[in-house]
This record gives structure tokens, C-alpha cells and sequence, in this order.
């Protein structure tokens, strides 16, 4: 149990530092990024779609690191990160595009899967 716990912090946090990292990279390589009142609508595209390359990635590492309680973790990962999410994305509600909020709630659950599916143990076909 304890694994699974781990598991899903460490997947979270795997996704949030790479999140924060996208960000960086925005401020330093856009000209006048500190500038914009609003990011413009290409920065909520790409982190749409890397975020979702990320929480692929979490959801790899929480499985990963879970193992036999991977199931459990993976559930716990998507259920920490919705709630989150939703907290947040009300937060966030009138600053940022709206598909943009909706998408990163109705994606990062997929994702999350489709990441904890990746380190699925499968049996070895016979050759």
C-alpha cells in the first residue's frame, strides 16, 4: 500500500514539474512573454496537447512505482489530479479559454490510463 501512495505523488509530481517546466520555457523563448496580459492561443494548444503527453507520463511513473497496487494508484493519481483540476480550473475560470479548462479535466483521466497501461505486465507471446 505504501508503494501505491508513493506511486501516486511521485506521478503527480512528475507532471507538475514537467508542467512548470513547459511554462519556463514559454517565458524564456516567446519575446515579450512577460509583457502579454493574456498568453496568446497557441500557448493553451501546445500545453493542451503536452500536458496530455505528460500526465501519459505520470501515469507511467505511478504504475511504475505501485507495481502490484498499480490499479489502486492509477485510480488514486486520477482522482488527486481531477480534484485538483476542477478546483483550479474554477479558480481559473474567467482568465482562461474555456475548451482549454475542459479539455485538460476530460484529458488528463485518459491520459493517466493510457500512461498506467504502458507499464502493464503482459505475458511474453511464445515464440
Amino acid at each position: 500500500m505504501g508503494r501505491a501512495v508513493v506511486g501516486v505523488i511521485a506521478g503527480y509530481l512528475a507532471i507538475g514539474a514537467l508542467v512548470a517546466f513547459t511554462d519556463m520555457l514559454f517565458a524564456r523563448l516567446v519575446p515579450g512573454w512577460k509583457q502579454m496580459a493574456q498568453p496568446p492561443m497557441y500557448y493553451f494548444a501546445v500545453t493542451l496537447g503536452m500536458d496530455f503527453l505528460y500526465s501519459i507520463l505520470g501515469g507511467y511513473v505511478c504504475a511504475m512505482i505501485a507495481t502490484t497496487h498499480r490499479r489502486g494508484a492509477t485510480l488514486g493519481l486520477i482522482v488527486l489530479g481531477s480534484a485538483i483540476g476542477v478546483v483550479a480550473q474554477a479558480l481559473l475560470w474567467k482568465t482562461v479559454p474555456h475548451w482549454f479548462g475542459i479539455g485538460l479535466l476530460l484529458l488528463y483521466p485518459l491520459a493517466v490510463w493510457i500512461g498506467s497501461r504502458l507499464g502493464s505486465e503482459r505475458p511474453v507471446p511464445a515464440t
